[in-house]
């Protein structure tokens, strides 16, 4: 099978491409797998308009963090599991992206991240997560319109344990000056090495809303998401609403920038099957506090202390459980 491609600007092909397939490969795709070549398809499209246009402009953004935290209850969210044991964790990270505009009307972001997360004494637990997005958007009138494209892949102790892909279309504007919603749709899709019960497809709709009290130096959010997770196993499968809010507020100490962010979530998990566990369908609940303080040193260099507490209720005893990590973190932006 070959398939012929050609790539077009302002009338002008700008090359050919052949590519030729072995014979074993499948001749039809999954749904999924067509969604994802017709948004490719959609971003080479317009990055040649782009690339084309005497009007585009490109940004481009680097960041690299070092950070150290003590967890007081390692675990696996993924797994609903947790070892009742202190660690402390350092972390790595890289994230770049390149943003191309044009005319301010449409633009293409794309992004890669490199996250290790290492542990004194769970070695089994440490976790290096490698990311990849795609987002492109266009002004509509006054609304944002757009697509949004994540792929993660993360390994445990250097073996595979998670990958999750998503699909997100968007669409955001303002109603006043200060009032902002933006609402979206997700599917994603989940496996988990050596837990083929939980691999999930999901859908889920969102609805945020932004209240600019003095621009970006103070604005609160308040949002709400409905989810439902379609498991392989039934046990896992279930319904959630979820709602959020989170404040922002920048100002100067002295000379020095400063920001905090405190953000606090709520979930409730409807259970679909009765777990065989329990007999029953299970019932969860979830709340999640963090809280995050940053000063900036110059243009490029942060430095950070933050919080994060999850407590997990659960009619299954082994899905109860808290967690409360406290850490810190130097951050170069470029």
């Amino acid at each position: 099978m070959t398939f012929h491609g050609n790539f077009v600007v302002h009338g002008k092909r700008i090359f050919t491409r052949c590519i030729t397939l072995p014979a074993n490969f499948p001749r039809t795709l999954p749904m999924q797998t067509k969604a994802v070549i017709a948004l490719a398809r959609a971003l080479l499209l317009i990055t040649g308009c782009l690339c084309g246009a005497s009007a585009l402009g490109a940004d481009f953004d680097l960041d690299l963090a070092a950070g150290y935290a003590w967890d007081d209850n390692v675990g696996l969210d993924e797994l609903e599991r947790a070892t009742g044991e202190s660690d402390e964790v350092t972390t790595l990270e890289i994230q770049g992206s390149a943003l191309f505009s044009y005319q301010n009307r449409a633009s293409l972001r794309v992004s890669a991240g490199l996250v290790d997360d290492s542990h004194q004494e769970f070695s089994q637990v440490d976790r290096r997560t490698e990311s990849l997005g795609v987002n492109l958007e266009a002004q509509v009138g006054k609304a944002t319109v757009g697509v949004n494209w994540f792929d993660v892949s993360a390994d445990l102790d250097d073996e595979k344990f998670l990958t999750y892909e998503r699909l997100s279309p968007y669409l955001a504007g303002f109603l006043s000056k200060q009032w902002f919603l933006r609402g979206e749709y997700v599917y994603g899709e989940k496996t988990i090495a050596r837990r083929p019960g939980r691999e999930a497809d999901s859908h889920s709709v969102s609805l945020d809303s932004y209240y600019f009290i003095q621009g970006l130096k103070r604005y609160a959010v308040v949002g709400y998401t409905f989810r439902v997770d379609n498991a392989r196993a039934n046990r896992y499968d279930y319904e959630s609403h979820a709602i959020k809010a989170r404040y922002v507020h920048r100002k100067n100490l002295g000379r020095l920038p400063l920001e905090l962010e405190i953000e606090g979530k709520f979930e409730d998990r409807q259970y679909k099957t009765p777990d065989p566990m329990i007999g029953t369908e299970r019932e969860d609940t979830r709340w999640r506090f963090s809280a995050e303080l940053r000063f900036s040193f110059t243009d490029y260099a942060s430095w950070a202390v933050m919080i994060k507490n999850s407590d997990y209720d659960s009619n299954l005893p082994t899905a109860s459980y808290s967690d409360l990590v406290v850490g810190t973190e130097v951050r170069l932006s470029f």
